[in-house]
This record gives C-alpha cells, structure tokens and sequence, in this order.
C-alpha cells in the first residue's frame, strides 16, 4: 500500500446491501407499508431510495402531504413487514471475510446504518463478525440520516478516527462521504450500477465484498 493508503486508520461500511443482501427485502417492506395505507408506490421508484434515512424516504418516494399525514404509520409497517422477512436475510458474498481483512491491515472498522438499532443487531449476528467490528452506529444514534454527513462523522468520532474510507452500495453512501470528504468505494450488491456509484463520488466500485477483498490493496491505495 502506499503512503496515502496508510495514512487511513478507519473503515466506515454501510450494512443494508453492502454487508447485508436486504435491498429487495427493504423494497417489498416499503411498498406494502404504502399499500395498507392506500398509497402506490412503484417497486423501482423504492429502489432507487433504498439507502436513504425513512424519515426521509416516505416524502421522497411520494409527497410531503403523504408525509405529514401518515410517514410515521408507513413507517411503523414497514418495520413490521420488514421483522417478518429478516430471518430469510443473508450477508452479501465474502461480506464477513471482507471485515476481517479490514482487521487484520490495521484498520478501524466502523459500521454506519440508517437503520434501526434492532436492524443493526440482527445484522451483527447474521455477520458473525463481532470480533472484526469496532463501533456501531445506527439511525437511532443519530438526529440526521444519509445522505446527511453526520452518520459518518458519528462513525469516525466513535472510534477516533482521523482518516476514513467509506464502502457502501447506494448513491446515499457516496454522496455522504462526498460531502463529509472522506474517499468511498461503491458495492454493486444494492443492485445500483457502477457509473452511478462513480458519478455520485465512488472512486472505484467492486462487485460485491469477495471482490473487494480480492482486490483490497489495490483499492486502499488511495490519493
């Protein structure tokens, strides 16, 4: 690695799609919360969203009068549905043994969700990988969700952090380290394209964390 490379000391992933295959589970969840409440919402238009905080995503997704009537209705149902389906969850290919590379070069390893906390934790234990993380950090640790920075400042703080890389699978992701300056590297296991995640700030982007791994030199060497 170079010296730019080792000058990073933390490691920020996102968990829903990048650690965890969860995309289309959080898609289905959505738009049944939607419908119970008598709003169509098109699958891809959730799509597209999934990544950015629920306290954003009702109004983005439909209108702010949505929002103000029943975001917090949606919400609640979608985290129901989303319950029932986070049994059959997985992690993303090589997503654990990602974590444990990141360990053994020395790195911080700080996980960083919009998520519940609960979601958290069951992702934790779907990882088993507690050993390999450091810190943390979910939407409920948060007043601001992705594609505000501060989920990510939080992450670093939490381990005090100097130099971050962020590795997420959304253009929420790459937009937050964007804007927070940290370098990033996208993941195309959210089903989001490569040239998307490169537009929105990805330096690189890998297609899901076996082949990061396989690569991970190479992609730590950084400007």
């Amino acid at each position: 690695m170079s010296s730019a490379s080792a000058a990073l000391d933390t490691v920020v992933l996102d968990i829903d799609g990048t650690l965890i295959d969860s995309v289309y589970a959080h898609v289905w969840s959505w738009r049944e919360a939607f419908r119970v409440h008598g709003v169509v919402v098109p699958a891809w238009k959730l799509h597209r969203a999934i990544g950015m905080g629920g306290d954003r995503l009702v109004g983005a997704v439909s209108n702010e009068g949505v929002e103000a009537a029943i975001g917090d209705e949606v919400r609640s149902r979608q985290a129901d549905f989303y319950r029932d389906l986070s049994a059959q969850l997985a992690p993303t290919p090589g997503a654990t043994g990602l974590l444990e590379a990141l360990t053994t070069r020395g790195l911080l390893v700080v996980l960083a969700s919009s998520g519940s906390g609960a979601d958290t934790e069951r992702a934790m234990e779907l990882l088993e990988a507690r050993s390999y993380v450091d810190a943390a950090i979910s939407g409920d640790d948060t007043a601001a969700t992705k594609p505000d920075t501060e989920p990510l400042r939080r992450a670093v703080d939490s381990v005090h952090g100097r130099r971050a890389l962020v590795i997420g699978d959304a253009v929420w992701d790459m937009e937050s380290a964007r804007n927070a300056e940290y370098p990033a590297i996208g993941l195309l296991t959210g089903g989001i394209s490569r040239s998307e995640l490169v537009e929105a700030g990805a330096a690189a982007a890998y297609d899901d964390p076996a082949a990061l791994t396989s690569a991970l030199d190479e992609a730590l060497d950084l400007p």
